[in-house]
């Protein structure tokens, strides 16, 4: 199934997507919901970030081909990102006045939780998952290398893009993710290559915190990300999910 979250004639809705078409939820793809006959074309909605967490996290150091030198690391090693910092496809990536230096994509894999849950097993992890969307983690590098805590590198306004559906039925653990600046392919790598599974993060994460309904996980990114400048559009794509297309701009 694929949920979008979409904006049309000044209302926000989830709906289910069918070809070229959404049919509006009763509710959230969270609760009890039934599928109404309220259709509207894709052409003629704005679709928004996929769904409004309470909170994002996301995994550090994921990938073997991202690591460089450094060896890999015992556990997850996860990072908050902050709730503002999220938004939706062909939302603007806003370069802050007040950063100088690299700003990088970082495509990945976002699963997004089904329900409230705590100390979850490994082999239970994925029933708590409703689906997955496309992320960018966008990381100012120079904040990322010389603050303490990677709250600015990671979360400033917008440095979450997230979309442009929820698709439930997918396997993890095998999907092509690529990521393309200007067209240009920048990143190519399958989550066949995560160094902690999604059932190990999810299991490891709900040790300490519990996980609710539309919390979203970002995965991890392979490779080395492509550097993002004013005027740029960058695009991550996730086998059986779509493409995340977001512009770059500075701030004014």
């Amino acid at each position: 199934m694929i949920f979008a979250r979409y904006l049309a004639h000044g209302e926000i809705s989830y709906g289910v997507v069918e070809g070229d078409a959404v049919k509006q939820l009763t509710t959230t793809p969270f609760e009890d919901y039934e599928v109404t006959d309220h259709t509207h074309p894709l052409s003629d909605v704005k679709l928004l970030a996929p769904c409004v967490p309470s909170k994002i996290l996301a995994v550090g150091l994921n990938y073997r081909s991202h690591l460089g030198e450094r060896e890999p690391l015992k556990e997850p090693l996860i990072f908050y990102k902050t709730t503002t910092s999220l938004v939706g496809p062909d939302e603007p990536i806003i370069i802050p006045k007040a950063f100088e230096g690299r700003v990088d994509e970082e495509g990945e894999l976002v699963a997004v939780i089904k329900d409230r849950c705590k100390n979850v097993s490994k082999e239970d992890a994925l029933n708590h998952v409703l689906g997955y969307t496309c992320g960018n983690d966008v990381s100012a590098r120079e904040w990322q290398r010389g603050d303490g805590q990677w709250w600015r590198a990671k979360s400033s306004d917008t440095f979450s893009p997230a979309g442009p559906y929820i698709v439930t039925d997918l396997d993890p653990s095998d999907l092509m993710l690529r990521a393309r600046v200007n067209g240009q392919e920048v990143q190519v790598e399958t989550t066949k290559m995560f160094l902690f599974d999604l059932p190990t993060v999810i299991s490891h994460v709900s040790k300490s915190i519990t996980l609710e309904p539309g919390d979203m996980i970002y995965t991890g990114t392979p490779g080395r990300p492509g550097q993002l400048r004013d005027g740029d559009v960058v695009e991550i794509e996730i086998e059986g999910i779509g493409v995340l297309r977001n512009p770059v701009k500075n701030e004014t």
